[in-house]
């Protein structure tokens, strides 16, 4: 006794538990590549912060061996200096362990107090986006996209008959192949 399957139901189960499956992952790579495609405008990974400080006796007391612990009690920072060096010879940086960086102006007594924290979930978004964590994540990521392969092509078999991909709805589908095709020749030549 032959057992029937029903194709049709067969791909629906398949399409939604597998589109269930990818929710997640769709929108960890949706909103990484959102933040990825505005790199020049913004720093997707990291968020930088600046505050300047006018402090009247920085150039009396740079060539003071507490110079360091001085500065950072004037700028109320807690932290240690982790690396310092001059980088013209009114301008020294200073590199704290809490990730700050100080930026001073011996000649204007001027501090710029750079810090640069992680961005929240986005760094981890992107790390994945950009398949930095290599290893075992390549073949995870090969697998997503066999998965919305399947979605893309089995979503053509969603909906029987006139309402289907051979109606109007496959000019949708030629859209999809021609929006980006024309960037391609527009972009490229």
């Amino acid at each position: 006794m032959a057992i029937k399957i029903n194709w049709f139901k067969l791909n629906r189960s398949l399409h939604r538990d597998i589109g269930y499956f990818c929710i997640g992952l769709t929108l960890i790579f949706a909103i990484s590549g959102i933040a990825l495609n505005h790199v020049d405008d913004w720093n997707p990974n990291y968020q930088v912060t600046q505050q300047q400080h006018f402090i009247p006796d920085i150039n009396t007391k740079i060539d003071n061996d507490d110079f360091e612990s001085w500065l950072l009690s004037e700028l109320k920072l807690d932290t240690s200096v982790k690396a310092r060096f001059w980088e013209s010879p009114k301008k020294y940086k200073i590199f704290t362990k809490h990730n700050h960086t100080l930026l001073i102006d011996t000649q204007k007594n001027n501090v710029v107090i750079e810090q640069i924290t992680p961005r929240f979930l986005l760094k981890s978004f992107n790390f994945l986006h950009l398949n930095e964590a290599k290893s075992a994540w390549t073949y995870f990521s090969d697998l997503y996209a066999a998965m919305l392969i399947y979605l893309a092509l089995s979503a053509l078999f969603m909906v029987k008959g006139k309402n289907g991909v051979k109606s109007l709805r496959g000019l949708l589908v030629l859209a999809g192949f021609c929006v980006p095709a024309a960037f391609v020749i527009i972009y490229s030549y």
